[in-house]
């Protein structure tokens, strides 16, 4: 670890001598040099190192308008190096020949002699600029990307500590759930990394691209080739979250002059510069333009040791996010950067506090004032449940919804058309998928009640349409739900019985164990939806009402079915759980787990929300908690008019 960090301090110190936020300049990091390197060591081992946030700044743009750009801090260029030298061996295999910016050993020249090769007096040319890319890219998309890497996870999670630092300007502090920073040692390569699937789509689909950054140009034969690559472009880029800039997009003739990367390209002749080339030399088509490794992406030679060595504690797996605290009478505490949960004076179990995004207490548990403190500081979300699993409150930090988005959702909350146009289609995808998982579940069984179940669910569905009525279309979804919870009930198996759905309080097993995972999925939603700067009072087919987070009950219908539904039929009728596992009725009717099994369920909640699947709209394998997050994002593109219709996520026939 010492030779990796000192390898990164050498480039480090060749770059900006600027300070960032702590004040520290190279300069004065150099006289501590030892002691600096060595406590940054220690951090990083023991998981508590945390970045602070980037110093930054305006810059005017050539084109208009100002750039945000962040300055790290000396020591956290030193540990995007040291990131940046464990990911790009993997990130290379990954990018396209097509790409040129931010990769060592490729440049301008490179890319020009790219266009040169398919680039003459009777080609159409598209030449496109991504609206914003640095500052909006998903990077809930990014990290399902970095996630699929061959590299070790604690690196993808120091990389989401990075981009989830902020930036400070003015004294004020900016928090942004999109993007990545302006002036960062991982941004280019993370840039790339985003768009290596568009890279790979459009030369599938036989399209001549050059990309450099968010400025690419692809070369047709005809108007009619380059105009459907256009419509191709604008497609895929939609699907990752992405728009073109309508002022720096167009499709020009074989005759046209453009200007890619500072080079003139008219009637098949490439113009250089005027200041690489004297001007009797400027119709001449070799190119000759020197080449460096950009500075954001000049690596260390890998080593093979990995970033650190750590022994996580057996009761802690690895990726998991959420820490559950069901023992009652326990506490929770904060020592060295961990999470501590004692039961009286034993110690169950230390937690770093990097490897947290949520706390969830059940029941008589309590927190020290330390440890609420740094969730706050580090938003990480503190959700309390009664201990049968019923949602009690949460502490979470303040000041995250952005106006923007609260102005547009006002706006979209008055406009009826838009509303029932999202409703309508929450309510198709969430009976679309009652509809898989029962023909999935009875594929073997072929029970007859549940087979016409899944046809009548398939009418109600195609009824949707013609609703035009908001109280219509809830009259329909209440009917599918109580025919698919019908035949849900057909499929469990003894000793367990279903019959219909109660809810407060759940009146027997399946029942109980739908109620907890719906809250659990629930929280994690609101979460989601706090996390990004949206209202969660806000809802289409939940009518915004106090006290009642609509958006977040219009969010999780799409999900009910393929993970809580899923999860509790496999739970029961595969043995994991017996009648054994449940309480008696208590006075109210209720039913309820006990406490081994309480555990014994989150582990398997945990388990399937960190379950792969396909995202249908960007195509990637990613875990169901990264769906749950890239469906609010969908929400965002519908609700700034990327998108006219919200895209619920659908299953597979099979």
């Amino acid at each position: 670890m010492g030779d990796a960090l000192l390898a990164a301090w050498y480039q480090v110190r060749t770059r900006s001598k600027t300070a960032g936020i702590d004040g520290i300049s190279v300069e004065l990091f150099a006289h501590f040099l030892d002691e600096e390197l060595k406590r940054l060591a220690h951090q990083l081992q023991q998981d508590i190192y945390h970045p602070l946030p980037a110093l930054g700044f305006y810059r005017a743009k050539k084109s208009g308008g100002h750039r945000l750009i962040g300055i790290p801090t000396v020591r956290d260029r030193i540990v995007q190096r040291l990131l940046l030298r464990s990911l790009y061996p993997a990130l290379e295999e990954t990018f396209q020949d097509c790409s040129f910016a931010y990769r060592p050993g490729v440049g301008v020249k490179h890319a020009i002699e790219r266009v040169a090769e398919v680039y003459s007096s009777q080609t159409w040319t598209v030449k496109a600029d991504i609206s914003q890319f640095f500052d909006s890219l998903c990077r809930t998309l990014l990290l399902s990307q970095l996630e699929e890497l061959s590299v070790d996870q604690t690196v993808v999670r120091y990389i989401k500590g990075q981009l989830e630092a902020g930036i400070v300007v003015g004294g004020m502090p900016i928090l942004s759930g999109r993007g990545v920073l302006q002036g960062g040692i991982l941004s280019g390569a993370l840039a790339n990394l985003y768009l290596s699937e568009f890279d790979r789509r459009c030369l599938n689909a036989g399209a001549s691209l050059t990309r450099y950054g968010d400025d690419f140009v692809m070369v047709a034969r005809s108007l009619l080739e380059a105009t459907r690559f256009l419509n191709l472009i604008e497609d895929w880029l939609s699907d990752i979250y992405l728009t073109l800039q309508p002022e720096k997009t167009h499709i020009f003739a074989p005759g046209e002059e453009f200007v890619f990367l500072g080079y003139g390209f008219q009637a098949g002749e490439i113009i250089t510069p005027e200041y690489k080339q004297p001007r009797r030399n400027h119709n001449k088509k070799a190119v000759s333009v020197a080449s460096r490794p950009p500075i954001g992406c000049s690596i260390v030679t890998p080593t093979r040791k990995s970033l650190s060595t750590r022994n996580f504690l057996d009761s802690w797996r690895e990726g998991m996010t959420t820490l559950y605290v069901t023992d009652q009478g326990a506490y929770v505490k904060v020592k060295h950067q961990q999470f501590q949960v004692l039961l009286g004076n034993d110690l169950k179990v230390s937690i770093p506090v990097n490897v947290v995004d949520y706390i969830i207490l059940f029941g008589c548990c309590n927190l020290s004032h330390g440890a609420i403190g740094l969730a706050l500081r580090r938003r990480i979300p503190i959700l309390f449940l009664s201990y049968q699993g019923r949602y009690f409150g949460r502490l979470q930090t303040d000041g995250m919804t952005r106006v923007d988005y609260l102005s547009r959702q006002v706006h979209c909350a008055e406009d009826e058309t838009f509303v029932l146009r999202q409703a309508k289609v929450i309510v198709a995808g969430k009976l679309h998928n009652c509809r898989i998982l029962l023909r999935r579940l009875n594929r073997d069984r072929q029970i007859s009640q549940v087979i016409e179940a899944i046809e009548e669910l398939g009418v109600w569905q195609e009824k949707i349409a013609e609703v035009e009525l908001l109280e219509s279309l809830l009259g329909y979804e209440g009917f599918g739900t109580r025919i698919y919870f019908q035949a849900l009930g057909a499929l469990v198996q003894p000793p367990f019985t279903f019959e219909h759905r109660t809810r407060r309080p759940p009146t027997d097993p399946v029942n109980s164990l739908l109620s907890l995972g719906y809250t659990l999925l629930h929280q994690n939603i609101h979460s989601l939806i706090l996390a990004v700067g949206l209202h969660p009072h806000y809802g289409n087919l939940h009518v915004p009402r106090s006290n009642h987070p609509a958006l977040v009950s219009d969010l999780i219908e799409e999900f009910r079915a393929p993970v809580v539904d899923s999860l509790v039929i496999y739970l029961v009728n595969s043995g994991i759980f017996t009648p054994e596992d449940f309480t008696p009725s208590d006075e109210r009717g209720g039913v309820y787990l006990y406490s081994d099994a309480l555990k014994k369920y989150l582990k398997h909640w945990q388990d399937k929300l960190s379950l792969k699947t396909t995202h249908p709209h960007t195509g990637y394998k990613v875990s169901y908690y990264r769906c749950l997050e890239l469906q609010v994002w969908e929400y965002i593109s519908c609700l700034i008019g990327e998108r006219e219709v919200y895209r619920p996520m659908k299953l597979e026939k099979w």
